[in-house]
């Protein structure tokens, strides 16, 4: 029982650090929402906002 809660947990944090997009700035990488000067890191894009 155990085991199964444990991939389960897992599973889930795999999958929600996948749909999570990140932008490249400068040669790092930066989550999503982060805001460098008028950009903001957009579905792994930088928009300008």
């Amino acid at each position: 029982m155990k085991k199964c809660i444990f991939m389960t947990l897992i599973f889930n944090i795999l999958l929600s650090t996948a749909a999570l997009a990140e932008c490249t700035y400068d040669g790092e990488k930066h989550p999503e929402g982060t805001v460098i000067g008028p950009y903001t890191c957009s579905d792994g894009k930088w928009v300008f906002k």
